[in-house]
């Protein structure tokens, strides 16, 4: 039996676990997100290892039935700099250069630093500003992810304004910071991906996605920490704030404006007792 299966189609896992289920007659693969965006190779070797899909119970179902509480959403539009833009030429500038060279990027780690500069744009952190300012208890039973620990400091400096129950929560931060929040001693969490798997403290109300992966996959992690029904609380509904770039001129869509369609869908469905 393999848990959080979605995992198993990296590229490491899957060299590591060639025929290794060959000789077992019975596999079973659990995921909150199997279908992972964009590697085709890896969804393959899922299938190979484990086998086709059995059953989905999407977020839809989940929430209609109540297994997972419903939710606001807040996407706070931006558009980016005068620096951000720069910071984009820049990258394409890189890969002239090392194509030139005979050195060429991927077109996976391009794709990986433009996006880095639309995580990390500096105009989301007064749109931010200005929404605490109106929504100041969104910040209780929090947790925001950001790009890189130095963005999150400065969102960190922002928080500080309006509340001092809060900290970082970054790579070989001391553990304990999290039992103060789920305890309660700490109302607010900055954190990279520490807090994207594995964490169960159903009091938390609000996300903020300073950063969310194109693919699904990220997003769904992220939001569903914010997403369990608690007992104390429960009417339980969670809010999740997002940052959606202004749509090009094109008519194309973006990536933030397909999650912003995805998520309002979701946002307008509450629980049914019949589940429908």
């Amino acid at each position: 039996m393999h848990d959080e299966v979605h995992g198993l189609g990296s590229a490491g896992t899957a060299q590591r676990l060639a025929g290794f289920s060959d000789p077992i007659r019975y596999r079973l693969g659990l995921s909150a997100t199997p279908d992972r965006e964009y590697d085709d190779a890896g969804n393959a070797f899922i299938e190979a290892h484990i086998g086709p899909v059995l059953m989905e119970f999407g977020l839809d179902k989940a929430i209609r039935r109540g297994i997972l509480a419903p939710f606001n959403y807040y996407p706070l539009p931006y558009d980016l700099t005068g620096d951000d833009r720069k910071r984009l030429r820049d990258v394409h500038a890189k890969k002239a250069a090392r194509a030139l060279a005979g050195n060429p990027m991927s077109d996976k780690d391009v794709a990986i630093e433009l996006a880095r500069v639309y995580k990390t744009s500096q105009s989301k952190l007064p749109e931010f500003d200005r929404f605490v300012a109106a929504n100041p208890e969104l910040l209780e039973r929090c947790v925001v992810f950001t790009e890189t620990q130095e963005y999150g400091q400065q969102v960190l400096d922002l928080i500080h304004k309006y509340r001092p129950d809060f900290h970082s929560y970054f790579t070989n931060e001391q553990s304990s910071t999290l039992d103060r929040f789920a305890q309660g001693d700490l109302q607010c969490l900055v954190t990279c991906h520490r807090l994207s798997e594995g964490i169960d403290i159903r009091s938390l109300n609000t996300v903020v996605l300073f950063s969310s992966a194109r693919a699904h996959l990220e997003t769904i992690q992220r939001i569903g920490r914010c997403l369990r029904t608690d007992p104390a609380n429960p009417e339980k509904v969670a809010n999740i704030v997002d940052f959606v770039r202004t749509a090009s001129g094109n008519g194309t869509p973006n990536s933030d404006v397909e999650r912003q369609t995805w998520l309002t869908d979701l946002s307008h469905i509450r629980y049914r007792e019949n589940g429908r």
